[in-house]
């Protein structure tokens, strides 16, 4: 079983090669490493910050399982912090985080896309950098897939119809994302599966929604690990240790060579669409 991975926040925990040598197993074919921009680290500026990225991104460089990304652009205010952070060559970009910055309406807020975050928008797919948009609200979803001409991307969420919190995408979004040709990450994250400790069961009815409005083409895992404070489902630990039994538990339900597709190659053929 190999595995890719919409979202991890790797950067995050991880400080050195050889920490990120030893968390990358031999079936991980493609992680999605994302730098979180937490709103403590946003007080630093965008100097200070893009700085930061930079040094974090020379540390995995050498490893060509991972695919640079970035998480809550909110400190993006003028067109020096633009063309910074465009140099970086992210494969894409969250515009928020959970609540309203200068260029979105975060999941917990009402706000919508700002003339910035247009602007923005436009300067970063000219430059063939996605938007991810996860921790959107449906506000900004909805203006944002008025404006883009790439395939919708969402890097981590669930399924709203399962549990309906305003992280989650209903199943209208996930009918949008199949449309497009684009991809949605199921996320192993406790807060967005059910509040609680979720267990394979849940894993599965998010999976079953996802599949059925998505399309078997277009979904895989967003597992969000790193960036979790580790409340990931019984049996499964951040470091992809369990993703095996949770394979094996998903054979009661689905063909392997849908498995196969869910797990890692539904992902490889989106990020090939970019090269």
């Amino acid at each position: 079983m190999q595995i890719a991975d919409a979202h991890n926040d790797l950067l995050m925990n991880l400080v050195s090669k050889k920490q990120i040598n030893n968390y990358l197993q031999k079936n991980v074919v493609n992680i999605f490493t994302a730098f979180y921009v937490c709103p403590k680290l946003q007080k630093l500026g965008y100097n200070n910050l893009l700085d930061l990225i930079l040094k974090k991104y020379d540390l995995i460089s050498c490893f060509p399982q991972c695919t640079l990304t970035l998480e809550n652009i909110g400190y993006i205010v003028n067109k020096t912090s633009l063309y910074r952070l465009i140099k970086l060559k992210p494969f894409c970009a969250t515009l928020t985080w959970n609540f309203n910055n200068c260029l979105a309406g975060g999941a917990y807020d009402n706000g919508s896309l700002t003339n910035w975050g247009k602007l923005v928008i436009n300067e970063l797919e000219n430059n063939q950098i996605l938007i991810d948009v996860a921790h959107l609200n449906e506000i900004s979803f909805y203006e944002f897939i008025k404006i883009t001409s790439k395939p919708i991307f969402c890097s981590h969420t669930c399924s709203k119809s399962i549990y309906s919190i305003n992280r989650n995408l209903s199943n209208i979004q996930l009918k949008i994302i199949k449309d497009t040709g684009g991809f949605v990450g199921l996320c192993l994250y406790n807060s967005l599966l059910y509040n609680q400790v979720a267990d394979f069961e849940l894993i599965r009815k998010h999976l079953d929604v996802f599949l059925q409005y998505a399309g078997e083409n277009n979904v895989g895992f967003g597992t969000d690990f790193n960036g979790t404070g580790e409340q990931n489902p019984i049996g499964i630990k951040f470091d992809y240790i369990g993703l095996d039994k949770l394979y094996d538990y998903l054979l009661n339900f689905y063909d392997k060579s849908l498995l196969q597709k869910v797990f890692y190659q539904n992902l490889i053929n989106f990020k090939n669409k970019f090269k």
